[in-house]
């Protein structure tokens, strides 16, 4: 077994050339609190992977109606170091309201009807070579296996995000939601840089439900986060204290950095350093008040990327003012459906820039206008981290046809 999938290897079975080959059956093996989960609950009732080339019967022609599959090659990476050339989908007709029951009964279907053609050339190969292949799992930040990414067949599109380090910079209302979303990927190290307390209001604009004892405890907000989250991973590396020109080189090595900062002097340093070193990151922002006739709220959130790429709209886009007395902030609200949509546009462009995500418009500053449900992108970059998309112009769109756009 590796990565939640089960391998069967070494499965005869005829090559168009006439020749008996071997090749593997995969299929997901997902365990669900300690217990595997038969087919029909793993989100892959019948099919299979398989390694090798299309089979053939023992005459050579190709078995498509029993494997009910495409002949032609359809690559597709299970996960990283198993690749896959086909999926066939067969089951038995006994098993067509109920579904295999259990995995033994599908890999067999499949071994057996796959190597019965090479039996005929050959009726010595069985795939029973009675060499077992011990588990192996790579080293992983999880205390428990990534199954969603296994039923989403989405293991090797989501190592992409497998960094070294990355930083947030302010755990507050947008950054607690970075937090949680990154906390989900398999980057190697999460390190949270906040200097103050988790307070009672910032249990409302945070992931998650604080306890009374909790809040009494008077934790810094990186130690809180923590806490909460290590029974889930490892790799969760706390800074309790603000980010200045002392020690801002702490960001130095970083692969990238979410800078969620409510201070223009603050993000001016940090903003400064990490282009400087050539540092990729996102600034967030919000800007949100009440209109005094109709007490309803309005305003924005803002998500501006900067890499080594494309910065030359750094000045243009982060607000640095000095904002002594923290006068802006105060008239600034902060509501949590808002901080977390802030953060999740943050964490998309992230993993569109490390090839989770397609990135077409390869926009590097978006704001999302509450009023209108309107996202505008726009400084668009000639290239990214991960693989290279089409540029597309700026566009506005509203938030319903943004849904369902690819771009």
């Amino acid at each position: 077994m590796r990565q939640q999938h089960l391998l069967v290897h070494s499965v005869p079975y005829v090559a168009a050339n006439g020749t008996v080959e071997r090749a593997s059956v995969v299929c997901k093996y997902v365990e669900d609190a300690g217990t595997i989960l038969p087919p029909t609950a793993a989100g892959d009732d019948h099919q299979v992977w398989w390694t090798g080339s299309f089979p053939c019967r023992s005459d050579g022609t190709l078995m498509v109606a029993e494997l009910v599959a495409n002949a032609q090659p359809s690559p597709f990476t299970v996960f990283e170091g198993c690749n896959s050339q086909h999926r066939f989908s067969n089951k038995p007709e006994e098993y067509n309201q109920t579904g295999y029951p259990d995995h033994f009964e599908k890999v067999t279907h499949y071994v057996t009807l796959i190597q019965s053609q090479a039996k005929v050339l050959d009726a010595n190969v069985d795939a029973r070579t009675r060499r077992v292949i011990p588990p192996s799992e790579p080293d992983s930040v999880f205390r428990y296996a990534d199954t969603a990414s296994v039923r989403a067949e989405i293991v090797a599109t989501s190592a992409r995000l497998k960094l070294r380090k990355v930083a947030i910079v302010g755990l507050g209302g947008t950054g607690s939601y970075v937090f949680d979303q990154v906390t989900k990927t398999p980057v190697w190290e999460i390190h949270p840089f906040d200097g103050d307390d988790f307070k009672q209001h910032n249990a409302f604009r945070a992931p998650g439900a604080a306890t009374t004892e909790e809040l009494r405890r008077h934790m810094k907000k990186v130690d809180y986060f923590i806490e909460r989250y290590s029974p889930m991973r490892t790799g969760l590396v706390p800074h309790p204290y603000f980010l200045d020109e002392a020690n801002v080189s702490e960001l130095a090595g970083f692969d990238f950095v979410f800078v969620c900062v409510d201070k223009g002097l603050a993000r001016k340093t940090i903003c400064g350093y990490l282009t400087a070193q050539g540092i990729p990151f996102v600034d967030v922002g919000m800007d949100v008040a009440m209109d005094a006739e109709t007490q309803q709220l309005d305003g924005t959130c803002r998500v501006t990327t900067i890499t080594p790429f494309k910065n030359d709209h750094i000045a243009g886009s982060i607000p640095m003012d000095n904002d002594e007395s923290d006068a802006l902030y105060r008239q600034n609200i902060q509501v949590a459906d808002l901080n977390a949509l802030n953060a999740q546009l943050a964490v998309i462009k992230w993993k569109q820039l490390f090839g989770f995500y397609e990135d077409r418009a390869r926009s590097h500053q978006a704001t999302y206008t509450v009023a209108t449900q309107s996202l505008t992108r726009g400084e668009l970059a000639a290239r990214s981290l991960g693989p290279e998309p089409t540029v597309r112009g700026d566009t506005a769109v509203s938030a319903i046809e943004c849904a369902g756009a690819t771009g």
